[in-house]
């Protein structure tokens, strides 16, 4: 005789579970809403770094965790979208959130388009593809520098909190950041879950069986390297506000093979390892440097290797193994 125990959606277990889940939503939504009001400004601008990265990171992840597309390019987009937001600022005279959309189109249009040859392509030939966009996006925006600033980099006016908040600028601007940081979380989540993350993984493990299954496999590839380009540039917009400058030099080849090492040790696959993605890349170089500016590159790669020694799933990745784990031992 075999013992199963389903547990239904209203069962008492069920809700148990939702009211624990909305606990938590609740007090992690407190202590992001009260941070930037108890500690130091420097580090409030840090966390601005850390969000702006981190919709970056989901967007990479769209691509080479969920749909299984090794992407080299994503500092491309990171910087075409902070040099439209920044361009849009200045030229246009638009409103800051406005150049954020603004950038989150363009870069879709680009991203959607450079995805056509993902059709064809997977793996090591798909990443020389995107190398090329990686190491072309230093050269391109110092040629245009009448328009970019060239290597002198390009000057962007912090958004201003209004006078009747009370906030400083710096506050002001992590709560922008977390408004758009929070909407891209929420965009993406309901965007994998169900029937599309079942179709994506099934375009990453078994491109042919779910075409056979009337899976559009290519329409998903191209459809996603728009999406994560998208939030790529989105990233990129944000990042533009809360530093205030931007320059070519820092949308180099090393950016692109960041991110993709932060998700990795974040969690491919899944959308809140981009949070520690985000955190990985705004603090684990600079704390590389504290401990060897010399040897800065050696310290990063060490912690790398021993997160993925330790955590081959990434750190969320992993949490979420041993939640399923004890998950299953407790319904035995």
């Amino acid at each position: 005789m075999v013992k199963s125990t389903v547990v239904g959606t209203g069962s008492p277990a069920a809700e148990s579970s939702t009211a624990k889940r909305v606990l938590i939503g609740l007090i992690v939504a407190a202590i992001l809403v009260v941070m930037p009001l108890v500690v130091p400004g420097y580090l409030t601008f840090q966390l601005s770094g850390v969000m702006a990265y981190a919709v970056a990171a989901i967007g990479l992840n769209l691509i080479t965790g969920y749909a299984g597309q090794i992407s080299l390019g994503h500092n491309a987009f990171f910087a075409l979208g902070a040099y439209t937001a920044a361009l849009s600022v200045t030229y246009l005279n638009v409103h800051y959130a406005v150049s954020v959309l603004i950038a989150a189109v363009v870069t879709f249009v680009v991203g959607y388009l450079s995805g056509f040859p993902a059709q064809r392509l997977r793996g090591l030939y798909l990443a020389l593809i995107t190398l090329v966009l990686a190491v072309s996006v230093s050269p391109v925006i110092k040629h245009f520098k009448s328009i970019t600033g060239g290597m002198a980099g390009l000057f962007i006016e912090r958004p201003q909190a209004p006078a009747w908040t009370g906030l400083s600028r710096d506050v002001w601007i992590y709560y922008v950041v977390l408004a758009f940081t929070v909407l891209c979380f929420y965009l993406a989540r309901n965007f994998v879950a169900g029937s599309t993350g079942r179709a994506l993984t099934a375009v990453r493990l078994a491109p042919l069986a779910a075409s056979s299954m009337g899976v559009n496999v290519n329409g998903y590839k191209v459809l996603i390297f728009g999406l994560g380009s998208m939030l790529g540039g989105v990233g990129g917009a944000l990042f533009n506000f809360s530093i205030g400058f931007i320059a070519p030099d820092s949308f180099n080849l090393l950016l692109s093979v960041s991110f993709l090492a932060a998700i990795v040790v974040g969690g491919l696959g899944t959308i809140w390892g981009a949070l520690v993605a985000g955190l990985f890349l705004q603090f684990v170089p600079s704390y590389a440097s504290d401990i060897s500016e010399a040897l800065a590159g050696a310290v990063y790669g060490g912690i790398l290797i021993v997160c993925m020694f330790f955590m081959p799933r990434g750190i969320v990745g992993t949490i979420m193994r041993m939640r399923r784990e004890r998950r299953a031992r407790g319904s035995r």
